[in-house]
């Protein structure tokens, strides 16, 4: 299932089963989504997996930084 959560003004979306999701803008795949709330974008699990290479970790943690998201 797609998990949607509230990040103050924007809203993180994830497969909750490791998988990428598809949608957004661009239209792709992704490992997960930050978009603006306003913005009403929608995402479906694909069948990919994500790989659990440190490399992609590292890429969302430098993203969460870089948008000011960081936990």
């Amino acid at each position: 299932m797609v998990i949607y959560e509230t990040q103050g003004n924007r809203i993180k979306a994830y497969s909750d089963r490791d998988v990428m999701i598809h949608g957004g803008y661009p239209e792709a795949d992704y490992v997960f989504a930050t978009d603006p709330a306003n913005a009403g974008r929608t995402y479906t699990e694909t069948d990919i997996p994500i790989e659990n290479d440190p490399t992609v970790e590292e890429k969302a943690s430098a993203f969460d930084i870089l948008t000011g998201e960081e936990t």
